[in-house]
């Protein structure tokens, strides 16, 4: 009874890794490209990439001759587009288009083995390198497409299935149809702040209003010519200037400070001075003066009141 429930223990487990592998192989990725252009790179698939199905006539017998054959018809440049809406367009090229007539394209959403018809459109031939691009809208750039197109050589129809992957923001040489939006900046983030005026430049804020323009110009034209003005009071603007220059002289000389009398005119310091120096006299003079004048108001009052209020004069004659 142990071995029995050991054994189907063992084969519940065997079930669940084999569903969980096949999960992981069958898986469709979750994310999808953002709103940009971006380069890709493009693989062919003589199989379907996820049910292994050929639906090419030539079968699984023609595997190796079919997978070579597909690699050569597919460029490995692809273009993936995402616009602002989140449509996805993918741009496939194909090589040798001499070779091929009428491609057609079915896209695989679930990437389970069920198409649907899309339009594609030529953006751009070259030529020299004998390729052609094909867009078309798909359901996102994990999509499958399928391509069925007939090569001459073979004189038969060929289908064969086609993924693109490693995304890389640019276009390369492909012609681009989408517009990409530039995120708008996040509210309290350095975007948004003024930026600072230059020092070499002058802000806005100095520069003059409309209404201030107006008095200036009427300030410059009532103001006299430069000539005029220079003919008219020369004699003026020299007086003014010869007694700023006198009156600065003298105050540099008299430490900064100028004396003016009523009528405005400037008064000399130094003659001022030696006016009050004749007329005051020589300050020691005065305090000896002072010095006499104290000793004999104090000799006095001693007479007074020793001498003769006591009815004795030093001076009397016994």
């Amino acid at each position: 009874m142990t071995n029995t429930a050991t054994k189907l223990m063992r084969a519940v487990c065997s079930v669940v890794v084999m569903l969980a592998l096949m999960a992981g192989i069958t898986a469709i990725p979750a994310f999808a490209a953002s709103n940009g252009i971006y380069t890709a790179t493009a693989t062919s698939h003589y199989k379907h990439p996820t049910t292994g199905k050929i639906e090419d006539s030539g079968g699984e017998g023609s595997y190796v001759l079919g997978q070579s054959m597909t690699d050569s018809a597919l460029n490995k440049a692809a273009l993936v587009e995402v616009d602002p809406q989140g449509n996805t367009y993918v741009t496939i090229r194909l090589n040798l288009m001499d070779n091929i007539q009428n491609p057609n394209f079915q896209v695989d959403a679930s990437r389970s083995g069920s198409f649907s018809a899309v339009s594609a459109t030529v953006m751009q031939e070259d030529y020299s390198n004998n390729t052609t691009d094909f867009r078309m809208k798909v359901p996102s750039e994990n999509a499958i497409i399928r391509c069925n197109m007939y090569v001459v050589p073979m004189g038969r129809e060929v289908i064969f299935y086609i993924t693109v992957g490693n995304l890389q923001s640019g276009s390369g040489d492909f012609v681009t149809s989408v517009k990409v939006e530039q995120p708008e900046p996040e509210p309290n983030t350095p975007a948004q702040t003024t930026p600072q005026t230059p020092s070499n430049q002058q802000p806005s804020a100095q520069e003059p209003s409309s209404s201030e323009a107006p008095s200036s110009q009427t300030t410059s034209s009532a103001a006299p010519s430069s000539s005029e003005a220079s003919s008219s009071e020369p004699s003026s603007n020299e007086e003014a200037s010869s007694s700023v220059s006198s009156n600065e002289s003298s105050s540099s000389t008299a430490g900064g400070l100028m004396e003016f009398d009523e009528s405005g005119n400037a008064v000399n310091n130094s003659s001022s001075e030696a006016e009050e120096s004749n007329s005051g006299g020589n300050p020691i003079i005065w305090w000896v003066i002072g010095g006499i004048v104290v000793v004999a108001i104090a000799g006095g009052c001693v007479w007074y009141f020793c001498f003769f209020k006591k009815g004795k004069n030093p001076f009397q004659k016994k």
